[in-house]
């Protein structure tokens, strides 16, 4: 018998805090971005008051903890989304499934958007100037990270796989969803060394995952993206490293397709760090963006976005929901999931004792090889020793969801 899925019923757990706390303040944050935009351009005045009006409902019927509410539009998704919505019980913000629940909040906020004329995505993210000054404000840490990649060429492949896959997991924790929480500041999240971190991973596959890949001729890698800016960037290097070796030969990104838990990867996000880097002074970064782009061009990297990234579906529906989806990632050699909600997608985000085996958790999904980079944000843990994670709920529950202690989790 499965367990539960984690909700917001419970007082005592993060996914409760984050409906009661986060979940008001991202949805405050969009209304005060509206406004001021209204209030500066006449013409925008009327989409700013609509989206105002209709988030600001959404906020009370969230804190009130009323029912789920059907969505409206066009998108070619909303029957799905509305089929789940109908089968919730129970239906409201604090029962219902968090998985469901806090996908659906970001969907209904594109919804709210695309019914506007002015503010439709691409044209417009709500979310973008956050992402893009995120990106900016992290490019002294950037540049160090690119030097350490041009300094690589000559080492021992190995080496460079875990100081790359280490970068790759630890900038997961640059996530604009959380910092303002925590009271956090890019800097405090930021560091463009892994050294004396090896502590704070909880379960580390490393390497089991590095092996594995130095198994590999010409393989086709995988990496589902998470966030937008530093963290993307440290994803682009591990792909760089990873074409560098005689073991791969071509890495596919997959990105969200719409504006999804604030700092997501889009299209736009992927773009933007191409071109800042490409526009760089510093030599080192334009010639690595110049890199990255005639890869994208030539191939050796591509780039996707499918609409199951951005549905509530755990990855054990991916075979029915998307199977063309499922069928494109069984045929890549490895796959790297990236972050805390593709981590709780992977797992169900279910109730699980902590020390339940990441095979028994994935609940049947199983395309091949894979491995989940996640700083933890949430209460979703398996594959630990006993005992470590009660500890640690015990003398530092805070730290534990901040993005302080992560995991490299692997079904090889």
């Amino acid at each position: 018998e499965l367990p539960p899925k984690l909700c917001g019923q419970h007082t005592d757990t993060f996914c409760y805090m984050s409906i009661k706390d986060r979940h008001p303040v991202t949805i405050t944050k969009i209304i005060d971005q509206v406004y001021q935009i209204g209030l500066r351009e006449e013409d925008l005045q009327q989409d700013a008051k609509d989206v105002a009006a209709k988030l600001s409902r959404l906020k009370n019927r969230l804190q009130t903890d009323k029912e789920i509410e059907p969505l409206e539009g066009e998108g070619e998704d909303v029957e799905m989304w509305n089929t789940v919505i109908e089968q919730l019980e129970p239906n409201t913000w604090f029962t219902a499934p968090w998985l469901t629940v806090e996908c659906y909040l970001y969907r209904y906020i594109h919804e709210v958007f695309q019914e506007t004329t002015h503010f439709q995505y691409p044209q417009y993210d709500t979310f973008r100037a956050e992402k893009d000054t995120g990106l900016l404000a992290s490019l002294d840490n950037i540049s160090q990270i690119s030097r350490t990649l041009e300094h690589s060429r000559n080492q021992p492949t190995e080496l460079v796989l875990r100081e790359f896959i280490k970068l790759s997991l630890w900038g997961n924790k640059t996530d604009l969803s959380l910092l303002k929480h925590f009271n956090l500041e890019l800097g405090d999240v930021q560091s463009a060394s892994v050294e004396g971190l090896d502590d704070m991973i909880l379960c580390n596959d490393l390497e089991k995952v590095v092996q594995y890949i130095m198994s590999l001729k010409d393989a086709k890698v995988d990496i589902v993206l998470d966030n937008a800016g530093y963290e993307l960037f440290g994803d682009l290097c591990l792909g760089e490293v990873l074409l560098r070796t005689p073991h791969v030969s071509h890495v596919t990104f997959h990105m969200k397709s719409i504006p999804w838990f604030v700092s997501d990867v889009t299209t736009n996000d992927m773009d933007f760090i191409i071109r800042t880097l490409s526009g760089s002074p510093e030599e080192h970064l334009a010639d690595l963006g110049r890199l990255w782009e005639s890869r994208f061009t030539y191939k050796t990297f591509s780039r996707t976005q499918h609409p199951f990234w951005t549905t509530c579906h755990p990855f054990s529906d991916m075979s029915r929901v998307a199977p063309d989806l499922y069928q494109d990632i069984a045929r890549s050699e490895f796959v790297f999931l990236k972050g805390d909600l593709n981590y709780r997608k992977l797992v169900g985000d279910r109730q699980w004792d902590h020390v339940t085996e990441l095979r028994a958790a994935v609940e049947g999904f199983n395309p091949g090889p894979l491995c989940a980079l996640r700083t933890i944000k949430s209460d979703s843990i398996v594959g630990c020793k006993k005992g470590v994670v009660e500890r640690l709920l015990k003398e530092d529950k805070d730290k534990l969801f901040c993005g302080a202690y992560a995991m490299i989790s692997s079904n090889l």
